[in-house]
């Protein structure tokens, strides 16, 4: 279907004056993006993960590769938050995005890894933090709005990047 249209669009194009033609390119982007929408969001964030009822039902593991040179603090712009301090370094851009389709009562981000990892979440409705939770493991556990989450994980020292996952759970 999508050669179909790039060949009408190519035709018009080709018959027309020059503000037609800018016209006929920009329908043809609204209909790519229309076609393709989900395509070009992943693309965008290759590492979003989408949840909804039934992906909470059963645990989900991400893995990834924490730290950066930039302190936590500077991203989340607070020192600490109600789920912990802001520590460690990481990377200007999230680790992760997490889509939540639906409000959920109870979700759990659990990083495990061999190193001191941190984590830092932005999304609807604030932000939070937490460097251990119990272990040297962090945890962001609670009631999470719809939307989307950017999840940082971060290494205590600069420029040290560690192995880890991400356990997401839905039941406490």
């Amino acid at each position: 279907m999508l050669k179909g249209v790039i060949k009408t669009v190519r035709l018009l194009v080709l018959r027309h004056n020059s503000r037609s033609q800018e016209i006929y390119c920009l329908l043809f982007l609204v209909i790519i993006f229309s076609l393709n929408g989900d395509q070009v969001l992943s693309q965008a964030h290759p590492n979003k993960i989408t949840i909804n009822q039934n992906t909470v039902a059963q645990p989900l593991t991400i893995k990834g590769t924490s730290g950066g040179a930039i302190a936590a603090q500077e991203i989340a712009q607070a020192e600490n938050t109600a789920t912990g301090y802001c520590d460690g370094y990481v990377r200007r851009q999230p680790n992760h995005f997490l889509e939540l389709e639906s409000f959920v009562e109870f979700l759990r981000l659990e990083v495990e890894s061999q190193a001191d990892t941190t984590i830092l979440v932005k999304g609807p409705g604030g932000v939070w933090c937490n460097d251990d939770a119990g272990t040297v493991n962090p945890m962001i556990e609670g009631q999470w709005q719809p939307g989307i989450y950017q999840v940082w994980v971060g290494s205590y020292q600069a420029d040290s990047n560690d192995n880890y996952q991400i356990k997401i759970t839905g039941r406490n």
